[in-house]
This record gives C-alpha cells, structure tokens and sequence, in this order.
C-alpha cells in the first residue's frame, strides 16, 4: 500500500514550553533522536518513517508522476532472501541500495551535506508491472533518494533477481519524510543561528543546564512545504525544509520550536510569522 506525498502544516510562534502534544498522524520524518546511526542495511530512518498528510504540488507528467508516491511506515523483514510479496528484508535492502547506487548514479547528484551521490532516504517492495501475476512476479526493491543538486525526489527500481536497475524517475517538488541523517544536519544548522538563542534560553530554563550538545534532546523532523499564505519560507516544497518536535528525554515537556525552519537546500533558517 502507498499513498501520495503531501505537505506539513505550518506551526508558527516563538520559542515555549509545552507538556503535551499530538503529532500529527504521519508527520514524523525519522525515528525520535538522539540514536545511534541508522544502520544503512536497515533501510535507515525511511522504513520507520511516517507519511506525510495531503496533496503535493504537481510534480509534471510522464513516469516520474506516476511514481510520487513514498513508502508507508513499516518493519523490514528478517534478513536473508525473501518471497512472494513478503516486505523487503534487511538484505535485500542492502543488496538494492548498493546497486542503486552505481557510479554514474552517483556522479549526478548530491547529498544533504555536499558529498556525491543523492542522499538516500529509504525503500520498501515495488508493485508488480501491470500484466504481472503478483504471486510470480520478481522481487523489486523501490529506492528513494533526495538529490540536492536540483530538488528532487528520485526512485529506483531494482530488480533483486537480476540485480539490475530496471527503470528510474525523479520529480521535483516531492517532499517525502526526512531521513535521521538529513533531520541531524537540519537541527546542527539550527543549533548554529543565531533563531536558536530562545531555544537554548528555554532549556537552561527547564534544566538548569546549558544547552551544549544535540545528544540533551529528543529532536523529531517533520518536513515543511510552504502553503500559499505562509510567510517566512516561501520556497519550502520546492526546497527541502525541516522544522522540529524537541522534547527532554525521559519523556520531559516539549520546547516548541515549530515557528522555525531550516532550509537543506540553502543551509538557511527561517523564522514563519
């Protein structure tokens, strides 16, 4: 099952402290932080991602519309080979990453902190072809990457018996839900402007200690499209924007920070109003 991407609504205000709140059903962009690394075999923070709510901009025609879609949360299955229409195991998740990411495939993009090749968000088990008997059809692994050399979403389709890339597509103005990697740069380039000083006053407040690392917070990414009435990040959608959900471990209040968000594709942050 999938559904189509959609945008993240907008949640303005200044820095506060709140000791309850609802995340919004498929807002999550990547497992609750500080973690260790995704283990990259694991699918990364793609499989337990949720799926963001609404309708995208329209991403143009032929192929690439026809596949924005994003996986739905879920658990990969145990290692080794799987079959029939069983879920991606965490091997073949590996195998399909490692092919997806062939030389030339990495020669055109770019990742979320400059180094080649598009950043990896996640995959779950491809549909099969139309006139495909889904019990006999082969095992496909859909890939997905975010390239910011040019803002797209880009899907590739591995064929895990074969081992080949058997077709690709990208669109633009895709939003799909952040990785745990892509939320830790977003929240360090927060962390570095001069937006996060009520963030930091908030928590000395509450703990009675300075804030000096990442690792004192549980910081959850959510992805941000711009709707035509915000202001603050026009450029949201066409661009890769996070804002965050901070709570103190151990199930502390929330500091609200949604007001803020952090442009990945100009390394920027934006105040909303």
């Amino acid at each position: 099952m999938r559904t189509v991407l959609g945008r993240a609504a907008a949640v303005a205000g200044a820095v506060g402290v709140i000791f309850a709140i609802a995340i919004p059903l498929g807002a999550n962009s990547s497992t609750l932080a500080p973690a260790p690394a995704a283990d990259p075999s694991a699918g990364g923070a793609g499989v337990a991602a949720g799926v963001a709510a609404g309708t995208s901009p329209a991403a143009g025609g032929g192929e690439a519309a026809a596949e924005d879609t994003v996986p739905v949360a879920g658990t990969p299955a145990p290692r080794g080979a799987g079959t029939g229409r069983d879920p991606v195991t965490i091997d073949e998740a590996a195998k399909a990453r490692e092919i997806a990411l062939d030389p030339a495939f990495v020669a055109t993009g770019t990742g979320v902190s400059g180094e080649p090749g598009p950043e990896y968000l996640s995959f779950e088990l491809e549909d099969p072809l139309p006139g495909e008997v889904a019990k006999d059809a082969p095992r496909r692994a859909a890939v997905y990457f975010y390239d910011y050399s040019d803002d797209t979403l880009v899907k590739r389709v591995v064929n895990l018996t074969t081992g080949q890339v058997e077709r690709t597509a990208a669109a633009p103005q895709m939003q799909p839900p952040a990785s745990v990697e892509e939320t830790a740069v977003a929240f360090d380039l927060f962390l570095a402007a001069p937006e996060s000083a009520g963030f930091r006053t908030a928590y000395q407040k509450l703990t009675g200690a300075e804030f000096v690392s990442p690792d004192q917070i549980v910081t959850n990414g959510m992805t941000y499209v711009a709707s035509p009435g915000d202001v603050g990040a026009p450029t949201c959608g066409q661009h890769r924007c996070l804002q965050f959900i901070t709570q103190l471990p151990d199930d502390g209040p929330f500091i609200d920070i949604t007001g803020f968000v952090v442009n990945l594709s100009t390394k920027t942050v934006a105040q909303l109003s």
